[in-house]
């Protein structure tokens, strides 16, 4: 019965190794041991990690791009991109975004008073009264305020960056020997990661599952460079699925062949 499954198994996706392209053969491969040997390169392989890098690059062609992606290439440099452009996203941040913000505006409007009342600072009429438990907000209370509202305020700002960042934002890898880079971000601001494409060892996409507060299943893809030393780059999280799965097969495609 094993053999029959681990034979089916190759026949549905036919693990190859990275290195000299050539398909494995069924008898050097061990499902137990999650082991896969090219006997032309004599060296193992995690039999998983091949399988998952054939059903990435099944059904990509990368003259096709899907929706919201574009894939460039010539002799000077390689383009690969995604938009983070989704209107789910957009009015799910939005709604997010306004609650928390609006709960947590309360307080820092507060904090703002009790700060302008210790400088002497008049303040309109409509800011909330510099009071803590009746009497007037001390200046070491201010500052307690000022550092508790500090993660609520960076959490509120990344909520409204997560929202712009879905309607315009992108995310694009540029390669041109001997590097490349990893650009996330909206227009010329964001972040980008650099690294040497002769330390690129295989690209993959990561399939997380976890469970929340409430017990309910939750599911996210990550795109992982990873590196001949053992450090990952991870990106990707804003693009939705195909996307993902059309970035890490382009790059794949474009380093891991080379």
């Amino acid at each position: 019965m094993q053999n029959v499954l681990l034979t089916n198994t190759v026949t549905a996706a036919a693990p190859v190794c990275p290195r000299c392209k050539t398909a494995i053969r069924s008898d050097d491969i061990n499902v137990a041991t999650d082991i896969a040997l090219c006997r032309v390169c004599n060296i193992p392989h995690k039999f998983s990690a091949l399988i998952s890098n054939a059903n990435l690059e099944s059904g990509v062609d990368l003259q096709r791009p899907p929706h919201g992606t574009w894939y460039q290439s010539s002799p000077l440099q390689t383009v690969i991109g995604a938009s983070h452009r989704s209107l789910g996203a957009a009015l799910g941040l939005l709604a997010i975004s306004l609650f928390w913000n609006g709960i947590v505006s309360v307080f820092v409007l507060l904090a703002i008073s009790g700060t302008l009342a210790n400088l002497g600072v008049h303040t309109p009429e409509w800011f909330p009264a510099p009071k803590m438990n009746g009497g007037p907000m001390s200046i070491g209370m201010t500052i307690f305020l000022w550092i508790f509202l500090t993660p609520f305020i960076a959490i509120g700002a990344a909520m409204l960056a997560g929202f712009v960042s879905s309607l315009g934002g992108r995310t694009e890898i540029r390669l041109r020997d001997p590097s490349g880079t990893i650009f996330s971000g909206i227009g010329p601001v964001g972040r980008t990661q650099r690294f040497l494409l002769a330390d690129v060892s295989d690209v993959r996409l990561l399939d997380q599952t976890w469970r929340d507060s409430d017990g309910d299943s939750r599911n996210k893809k990550t795109i992982i460079l990873e590196r001949k030393d053992g450090k990952q780059i991870k990106f990707g999280s804003m693009l939705t699925d195909d996307r993902k799965k059309f970035i890490a097969a382009a790059l794949r495609k474009s380093v891991c062949s080379r």
